[in-house]
């Protein structure tokens, strides 16, 4: 089919980044569209040092010493909205590291900076590609590949990780970010008969009010970024009937993690005795550690916090909120992402997203944001809220104001604005 860019031609380096790149250079990629991250990841593993992955929202990078790269790289091959990829041959390493340094390359994201200032983590592709489902033999698969769509930018750890199982799956890959709006990204999606889908709970719970769904033949329905409460399960459970639906932990501390299949909100007790696709877990003082070695911010013995508050209970683990986002209100420590949940589990509610605000008599008080379902009278929803949440919540969690809006902010990470 014309304009697609095949898993071969990137081995092969079709777009010639080696050279613009000297061998143990360092790069920086401001790139939004697939296609370029996906040559870098194939050509520069292995030859270039380091590579600084950026999205637009983050500031140029300041070593004069570094390559910059962006999508006028690929901008003489042939364009087309769906680039895609065939199957890897089984001479191209998965991982990359027989290039010329001899050494793998350190892959550089950033953090969404949800609660806190964007910070930079190392990875290397194995610290990436843990979870990454290879098709056997490695020349092909059974049956067609996969049709996966691309939601969040390449140059973010969720939207690489869908890339990376595109290019490495022998799956083919649907880029629509150039366009505007996410109904008309789910069109486009549709005419390409996208049958695998990779979204935040956020952006999943958009998709499900937008109608935009039923054109989707999708097979494989997968969370990730953000917790993904019960409710939203069920509802994709329902909208994607015979569709697997899927929550992986894939972090940009930690890399890819592991998944769940289930079901069920969190994930079974038994991943911290048995260690998932052999990655090993654990819960320090209320925290989810992750073994990551490959990964920059470990401790000695390979354990790099998540910073996700889990509670164990029966035969779950079940995430409670961010550590960092944790809030003093008049004297109790209050996740905002508790009063979330509880806002969410109102009939009359689709999403809500809780930011503290400072105050100078308690502390902080929380705000709430919610939207609310088709139907639903507006007008006199933040009261009963407050008066539902005050029937079933600590006074301390129940927010000081409840407003009332059409759609939630959304970061460049497909995550819920909390600023």
């Amino acid at each position: 089919m014309a304009g697609q860019v095949r898993y071969r031609d990137l081995v092969g380096d079709v777009f010639g980044l080696r050279r613009s790149v000297p061998p143990g250079g360092v790069v920086v990629l401001r790139a939004p569209r697939a296609r370029t991250v996906a040559a870098a990841v194939l050509a520069l593993e292995g030859w270039a040092a380091r590579v600084d992955l950026r999205g637009a929202d983050l500031a140029p990078a300041e070593d004069p010493d570094a390559v910059i790269l962006d999508d006028s790289v690929t901008a003489t091959a042939p364009t087309t909205d769906a680039p895609t990829t065939d199957a890897p041959t089984t001479d191209a390493p998965a991982t990359g590291d027989g290039g010329p340094r001899g050494l793998p390359t350190r892959w550089v994201l950033h953090t969404s900076g949800t609660t806190g200032e964007p910070k930079a983590v190392q990875h290397t592709l194995a610290s990436l590609t843990r979870t990454t489902v290879l098709p056997a033999p490695m020349a092909g698969r059974s049956g067609a590949p996969r049709r996966w769509g691309l939601l969040y930018e390449p140059t973010r750890m969720a939207g690489l990780q869908v890339l990376l199982q595109a290019v490495l799956g022998g799956d083919v890959l649907v880029d629509p970010l150039a366009l505007d709006s996410l109904p008309a990204r789910l069109r486009r999606l549709s005419a390409h008969a996208v049958d695998s889908l990779s979204a935040t709970p956020t952006i999943w719970r958009q998709i499900l009010q937008s109608g935009e769904q039923t054109s989707l033949p999708l097979q494989q329905v997968t969370l990730g970024g953000e917790i993904a409460d019960q409710g939203l399960l069920d509802a994709l459970a329902q909208a994607f009937p015979g569709a697997r639906v899927t929550h992986v932990f894939a972090s940009t501390e930690t890399g890819a993690a592991f998944s769940v299949h289930d079901g069920r909100e969190g994930f079974p007790r038994s991943y911290l005795e048995e260690a998932p696709r052999g990655i090993r877990l654990e819960v320090r003082d209320g925290v989810l550690h992750v073994h990551a070695p490959d990964v920059s911010g470990g401790g000695p013995d390979g354990f790099v916090s998540t910073g996700d508050l889990v509670e164990v209970t029966g035969d779950r683990v079940r995430f409670l909120g961010r550590a960092s986002g944790m809030v003093n209100v008049a004297g109790a420590m209050v996740a905002p992402e508790q009063v979330e949940a509880a806002l969410r589990a109102h009939p009359d509610v689709v999403d809500a997203v809780v930011t503290p605000r400072r105050n100078p008599f308690s502390g902080w008080l929380l705000v709430a944001q919610v939207t609310a379902a088709p139907g639903v009278d507006r007008a006199d929803l933040p009261k009963r809220l407050s008066q539902d949440l005050a029937a079933r919540l600590p006074a301390t969690h129940v927010p000081a104001v409840v407003r009332v809006v059409d759609r939630m902010a959304v970061t460049s990470a497909g995550k819920a604005g909390r600023r």
